[in-house]
């Protein structure tokens, strides 16, 4: 494989860093929420909903605008307007508070998410992409894996404090950004630019993507759970003598088992269908939520992370590597901040869960994780809906 661009790795090594100080902070939030500010569930629900709500309908702005502007712009002061958001997050207090700072938290990342995975597209060679792209995956991930451990070995679990670290390591991601990207992405756009084929299959395969971005909004409605409707359980259902422990153990096990599963996983499943890959995803994902209320074993809790790890990895880098592939060069960023219309899941995920709280309470645990399961499993027929029309329109 060719080198890859100093632009590339110092995307990569910003995700590095900004995403462990986020997994220091951001799992952590409701548990905040409900022990040091007593905020009701649904005010929880609330605010952890508001940013990916932002998220969706905000995408096809964040994506008009990553094509409008230069990257460099966008990768520069977003980033630093980030920080200056996570770091208030350590000075708030009041409900509304908490909302306003969570929205501007969903638009910062609506513009800068598909700004920086056109920048990975534009500055690496068609042919390093999937690596590129699984290679983001694996620094999140091992953000994933360090955050909550840094969290535990701090003791910042309970505090805020986290997030003046956030913030301050977004800022210098933005100053980092400043030195090292182009003025214009338009000599790399010249590079890499988008074939006739390419440009006919955007067209007819543009129904299969909206179906596929339906079917994905049910996986991304599971995994709001463990940001939200799970460590609510686990902290407050009498089953566990120290249920944020195990959340913590649980959040770190996921991220070591991606860590250890994801390349491995990559090679055997690179001939599969991307649209196998995610149905079982899904699958994995309700898996995930119907053991919950067997987490106070311990062979389950290992089951929870392994099902919950694998519905991640099997999503993960293959969906942007399938957007990236259907988008024409000189559209990649909307068509990246339009994927952001699944994070509609990630928005009524807290909500949904919160209202099941409200109506099963905590002692209703089976009946609450089995309704979420099975509203997940709803996102499978529009995968395969969206499967059977992509090969329907190019059936070689």
């Amino acid at each position: 494989m060719k080198k890859i661009s100093t632009e590339v790795k110092v995307l990569l090594l910003g995700t590095l860093f900004t995403r462990t100080a986020l997994f220091m902070s951001t799992p952590f939030l409701a548990i905040y929420l409900s022990n040091k500010c007593h905020f009701s569930a649904l005010q929880i629900g609330y605010i952890l909903g508001v940013g990916p709500l932002i998220n969706v309908l905000g995408s096809p702005l964040g994506g008009f605008l990553s094509d409008k502007f230069n990257s460099l712009t966008i990768l520069t002061y977003i980033p630093i307007l980030w920080g200056v958001t996570f770091s208030c997050f350590y000075f708030a207090e009041s409900f509304y508070l908490f909302l306003l700072l969570n929205a501007l938290n969903g638009l910062c990342y609506v513009i800068f998410e598909p700004t920086s995975k056109k920048a990975l597209s534009f500055h690496s060679k068609p042919e390093q992409r999937i690596i590129v792209y699984n290679f983001r995956y694996a620094a999140i991930n091992i953000g994933g894996f360090l955050g909550p451990l840094l969290s535990l070995l701090f003791h910042v679990k309970h505090s805020l404090r986290s997030y003046l670290l956030l913030g301050i390591l977004y800022i210098l991601y933005g100053i980092a950004n400043r030195f090292v990207m182009p003025l214009s992405p338009a000599n790399t756009k010249k590079v890499f630019s988008e074939s006739i084929e390419e440009s006919k299959l955007t067209k007819t395969t543009f129904v299969p993507y909206l179906l596929l971005l339906a079917g994905i909004t049910f996986s991304y409605f599971a995994y709001a759970q463990f940001n939200s409707t799970v460590p609510q359980f686990l902290a407050s259902s009498a089953l566990f003598d120290d249920g944020v422990r195990l959340y913590s153990l649980i959040l770190t096990m996921n991220a070591a088992m991606i860590l250890l599963l994801q390349f491995p996983v990559l090679r055997v499943t690179k001939s599969f269908s991307s649209y196998s890959i995610i149905t079982a995803s899904n699958s994995f994902f309700c898996l995930s939520l119907w053991l919950l209320p067997q987490a106070s074993h311990s062979i389950a809790v290992f089951f929870i992370a392994l099902t919950n790890s694998l519905g991640e990895l099997l999503l993960g880098a293959r969906f942007d590597f399938l957007i990236d592939s259907l988008a024409p060069s000189h559209n990649k960023g909307f068509y990246f901040g339009l994927a952001e219309l699944t994070k509609l899941g990630n928005s009524l995920g807290p909500v949904v869960g919160a209202l099941f709280i409200h109506y099963f309470s905590i002692d209703g645990y089976q009946q609450l994780f089995f309704m979420l399961g099975l509203i997940t499993l709803g996102g499978i027929p529009f995968i395969r809906l969206s499967a059977y029309y992509a090969k329907k329109r190019h059936p070689s």
